[in-house]
């Protein structure tokens, strides 16, 4: 069922607006009035898509794996055997950071890398996790395109749901093709609906119209370009509108001179906190660092993968020390050699 608000001067234009958005087989949900307009909330019902059935291919023999160098198996165990520079080079991160985290780790009596990592990290930057407890405060997912705001959400909204919460989600989103259509799908799953806000002035009322004291509302966002300032006028309206708290989602893998600017310019207005996606697809974390260290942005929480199953994981210092002192291991695909045989190699048969 998808939701959306409609206001207008009167009732009639604002069924006007119902049918023409919707059709004739909208269904009326909520009619208020305030300041002289009229508000009503409609919903339709959105068909569940249909999927094809696909014919699974016959399984082929997996090649043999690649052989590892010596240095490669001797860091497969490498978290207290190998030392910490390495692995903060590893990830990109940046010699003047490097040097003061290792200085800091050096200075705890630690006879775990990871712990003396930790301790430098927990010293060095702010971890404040999201978790179910922002009913009165709606959290706003921002952030460039593509880095997995909706993906996000999702794991969110599923999170409030097994813990017995109850969420709204709200979607401003109407522009991107398939933008609420994604969310929608993902809504579905968890028995609950999407109510769209595409302009700033709708999303007030997309909030407070029949809130529960202790729902929790997450708002799906679009893409913003954090290089555009009309782009980030336009998201900067929507989070002044009402009181919202703008959490940052970020991919990791990204360049760190990128992020740092990224945060910087979301840090402009009123991030504090930020998750940080894709961890699964990046072999290289500097740019988490980056972000959180350019602005004093606090770690939110990371999506291991897009999954949503997987939800989004609390992070604290020694989470962050564990999967910096982690070397994913790089696995290269073959493509399987044909074992066709050519026919012009065969011998002819004696006539």
């Amino acid at each position: 069922m998808r939701l959306k608000i409609f206001t207008a001067d009167n009732m009639k234009a604002a069924l006007t607006q119902v049918r023409e958005a919707l059709g004739d087989d909208a269904i009326i949900i909520d009619t208020s009035e305030e300041d002289g307009a009229v508000r009503v909330t409609a919903a339709m019902e959105v068909p569940a898509p249909r999927v094809k059935a696909q014919r699974a291919k016959k399984p082929r023999p997996k090649p043999a794996p690649v052989k590892k160098s010596l240095k490669e198996l001797e860091l497969d165990d490498h978290s207290e055997t190998a030392d910490l520079s390495h692995f903060l080079a590893h990830h990109g991160i940046a010699r003047a950071m490097r040097e003061r985290i290792l200085e800091t780790a050096a200075s705890f009596e630690e006879d775990s890398n990871v712990n003396a990592l930790a301790h430098a990290l927990d010293i060095m930057f702010h971890f404040s996790p999201v978790s179910n407890d922002y009913q009165s405060r709606p959290i706003m997912l921002v952030g460039p395109p593509g880095v997995g705001k909706t993906v996000t959400a999702a794991k969110l909204a599923s999170q409030a749901v097994l813990a017995g919460r109850t969420i709204r989600l709200i979607n401003t989103d109407t522009i991107r093709t398939g933008g609420t259509a994604q969310l929608e799908g993902y809504a579905e799953v968890l028995k609950t609906t999407v109510i769209e806000a595409a302009e700033p002035e709708l999303l007030s009322a997309a909030i407070e119209t029949n809130r529960q004291p202790d729902e929790l509302v997450i708002i799906d966002t679009m893409g913003y370009n954090p290089t555009s300032r009309t782009e980030m006028a336009e998201l900067h309206e929507f989070i002044q509108v009402c009181d919202v708290e703008p959490l940052l989602v970020i991919a990791a893998g990204a360049d760190p001179q990128e992020a740092q600017e990224i945060a910087e310019t979301y840090a402009g207005l009123g991030v504090r906190r930020f998750i940080a996606t894709r961890l699964d697809v990046a072999r290289r974390y500097a740019s988490l660092l980056a972000t959180a260290a350019r602005a004093d942005l606090a770690f939110a929480g990371i999506g291991l993968t897009p999954y949503l199953g997987s939800g989004i994981e609390r992070l604290d210092a020694l989470g962050l020390a564990r999967l910096l002192t982690r070397i994913a291991e790089r696995k290269i695909f073959i493509p399987p050699q044909d074992d066709t045989e050519d026919p012009n190699d065969q011998e002819g048969e004696e006539s």
